[in-house]
């Protein structure tokens, strides 16, 4: 999938149709991200600046937070448009500069 097929998908995603994975509750309570900062960059498809290919239907997407951080999300795109959230965290840019180099 190309960025452009992924944020198409968000815009049309109905926020019922996200779910969330236990492995994202568990680390959430080690996170400064809860469902309602994920569902709120949801619907904010223009934040999304990066996607990474996992296993099968797995999708690693970044979005911008800020100047200083994204929110990366590990996500599972359904078919059937759905979309289940199984991780998300905060991730520092100047870190990930210097990860990338």
């Amino acid at each position: 999938m190309k960025i452009s097929e992924v944020k198409k998908f968000i815009e049309n995603l109905d926020q019922d149709r996200i779910t969330f994975d236990k492995h994202f509750y568990k680390r959430s309570r080690e996170r400064p991200v809860d469902e309602g900062m994920v569902r709120k960059f949801l619907s904010k498809p223009d934040k999304l600046e990066k996607i990474e290919k996992g296993d099968n239907e797995r999708f690693k997407l970044w979005f911008n937070m800020s100047r200083k951080y994204s929110l990366v999300l590990v996500v599972e795109i359904i078919l059937s448009k759905d979309l289940k959230i199984i991780s998300a965290w905060n991730s520092y840019r100047r870190w990930q500069k210097k990860l990338q180099k």
